[in-house]
């Protein structure tokens, strides 16, 4: 088996210069660089990163945890946290933990145990007792899309319930009053719940009762939000505009209110939240709450590498939600309004 010596002599380069090659090679001179990576492969010479990190107590290797592989949402900010460590050299592990806490454990043991660096992770605990274990053993974290919550662990999320009242906002700004909300399950996720607390005050402050059957938790999936949709339409008082607490939700719920012979937005509004990058794709394009994925995802990736180098920082990061816009929205017709107004009188 080839040694880093072997290396080192076929391309007349110290052993050092071999070193940074494979660890900085941003720091070796071009010429340098193919050089060696030429000898490298002539000598089929295996770089063993996990004999280094025995040395260097390093792998400089994270784990990244995210609840739905699925979710374009969630495909954003895995790139942003990839293309960040990859320009630190650093590798990342992708795990999947499809809103499941007990798989969301076997994930985190299977990373600890390959003996990454770091975690960065989208919880599906949001009592957080897996996530408090993890700091009192000083495992390097960030928690990522979190509603931040005081106290010693690093964050990187936005105002969910901001965004939820926004959302609602929108919706009575064009006239309608019995507005549902499809969201995901408040038990695995506490994003969806602060978005709930969100549309609550909003109807509150604009004096419009609220009513627990316009409110469905589902499953995070285009047949939880398709079918969420069904069950909303067979109430006695059906809604005219549905908060839906993902793009993913809403993604179904449009599907949902086509097969049952709704046009939007003339016969119902929706509003998503995350702004997918297939949102303005939608057929009609979806108007929904901006959440920057991509930032989110590269900035928690940034605040993790610092904490690796010094365990005693906390940093969280709040990012600013924004309303878009878009097809799947308008003002409700007169005689719905007018009919809304006799129910209430």
């Amino acid at each position: 088996m080839s040694t880093i010596l072997d290396v080192a002599r076929l391309a007349q380069v110290s052993t050092a210069t071999v070193s940074r090659v494979i660890n900085s090679p941003e720091t070796v001179r071009e010429s340098t660089r193919k050089k060696v990576l030429r000898a490298m492969k002539m000598c089929n010479y295996k770089y063993n990163a996990l004999a280094r990190g025995f040395v260097t107590k390093k792998s400089n290797t994270i784990g990244l945890i995210i609840p739905n592989i699925n979710n374009p949402v969630f495909a954003e900010s895995t790139l942003g946290v990839q293309e960040y460590a990859n320009s630190k050299n650093i590798k990342v592990i992708l795990g999947n933990t499809s809103y499941d806490a007990e798989q969301e454990q076997s994930v985190i043991k299977a990373l600890r145990e390959s003996q990454v660096d770091g975690l960065i992770i989208t919880s599906t605990d949001p009592k957080g007792k897996l996530i408090k274990s993890l700091t009192e053993e000083n495992v390097p974290i960030v928690l990522l899309f979190s509603t931040i919550k005081p106290g010693p662990i690093s964050a990187v999320g936005v105002d969910n319930y901001r965004g939820g009242y926004e959302a609602t906002e929108h919706l009575i700004s064009l006239g309608h009053r019995r507005i549902g909300m499809v969201s995901g399950n408040f038990a695995i996720s506490d994003r969806a719940h602060h978005r709930w607390h969100g549309y609550r005050q909003c109807l509150k402050d604009n004096n419009i009762p609220y009513d627990s059957q316009l409110l469905i938790q589902t499953e995070y999936s285009l047949e939880g939000g398709r079918d969420s949709i069904g069950k909303l339409l067979q109430l006695d008082a059906p809604p005219s505009a549905v908060f839906c607490s993902n793009d993913y939700l809403a993604l179904g719920a449009i599907k949902g209110a086509m097969q049952a012979g709704l046009t939007l937005p003339e016969d119902l509004s929706i509003v998503g939240f995350d702004d997918m990058p297939t949102a303005s794709y939608m057929i009609p394009a979806l108007t929904t709450i901006n959440q920057p994925a991509y930032e989110m995802g590269r900035t928690a990736c940034e605040i993790l590498l610092q904490i690796m180098e010094d365990p005693t920082l906390v940093m969280q990061h709040m990012m600013e939600t924004k309303l878009v816009v878009r097809e799947s929205t308008a003002a409700i017709a007169n005689d719905a309004a007018a009919g809304d107004n006799m129910d209430r009188q």
